[in-house]
């Protein structure tokens, strides 16, 4: 199995209803499994849902993984409320399939708020941070 493969493998896994898959393929073999988060989940589907945004612009998880507030575990977090932030500046990391992904600022603002907590796992488009949009950028 090449990369491309098992990406698209795990891209429609997690459309999917589907808690587990196992695959063999020749020597090859993959097990997908969904993490089963019963309270941080009913904790951040009412902050994503409340209307909120609105307010404030979205930076969105461009990936399935799990979100570091911090570049390391010792350092201080990339990013946190009432900071401003410069659109393309790094707010975040997400790791996924042993790779650390940056997720930056769409706009240049100040951030209003953080909706995930440091090592959650985060959903492809599940909104991360809010951020209030200077009025000249």
């Amino acid at each position: 199995m090449d990369e491309k493969m098992i990406a698209a493998l795990m891209a429609q896994f997690e459309q999917s209803s589907a808690v587990e898959l196992e695959l063999t393929s020749g020597e090859d073999h993959l097990r997908l499994k969904k993490a089963r988060h019963s309270q941080p989940a009913a904790t951040k589907k009412p902050a994503a849902a409340t209307p909120v945004p609105a307010a404030g612009t979205p930076v969105q998880a461009p990936l399935v993984g799990i979100a570091y507030l911090r570049p390391a575990p010792d350092q201080p977090v990339f990013k946190q409320v009432g900071e401003h932030v410069t659109a393309g500046e790094v707010v975040c990391v997400i790791e996924s399939m042993k790779m650390m992904n940056e997720v930056t600022s769409p706009v240049s603002g100040v951030i209003q708020e953080v909706l995930i907590a440091n090592e959650s796992l985060v959903e492809y488009h599940q909104d991360l941070f809010l951020i209030t949009e200077e009025a000249d950028a």
